[in-house]
């Protein structure tokens, strides 16, 4: 499965190649969108992560579900418009260079898909 790069809540709905976040016109947190994808289970949880490599990630966040139970489907329902978070304090380290930034997915058999990357500048 491949899935679209993340795009930021304050730039196109179409996700760009590449993005740069000023620190200085930042609040506290940069706010990501994880794309809306049909063949995203509802029961798994996702969650951003910097650095090049997917596997042992530079940083990870703070997961999100992305689904919730439904009583009247007794099922599962995939949530749409999935925002995740990345501190402040976490771009810091990255001032004046270039980080990838990715979604990862995480279930209980343990898969962890990601996305494709958005490669972020972070200037002050």
């Amino acid at each position: 499965m491949t899935f679209a790069p993340p795009t930021l809540a304050h730039g196109p709905d179409h996700p760009p190649a590449s993005a740069t976040v000023s620190l200085a016109s930042l609040g506290d947190d940069l706010i990501l969108k994880v794309p809306d994808a049909p063949d995203t289970p509802a029961n798994w949880d996702v969650y951003p992560i910097l650095g090049s490599d997917p596997d042992e990630p530079e940083w990870r966040g703070l997961a999100e579900p992305t689904g919730v139970w439904n009583d009247l489907l007794d099922d599962m329902v995939s949530l749409t418009a999935i925002e995740l978070s990345i501190p402040r304090e976490a771009l810091e380290k990255y001032l004046n260079r270039s980080v990838e930034l990715r979604y990862k997915f995480a279930d209980e058999s343990s898969l962890e898909p990601c996305s494709e990357p958005l490669l972020l500048t972070v200037e002050a």
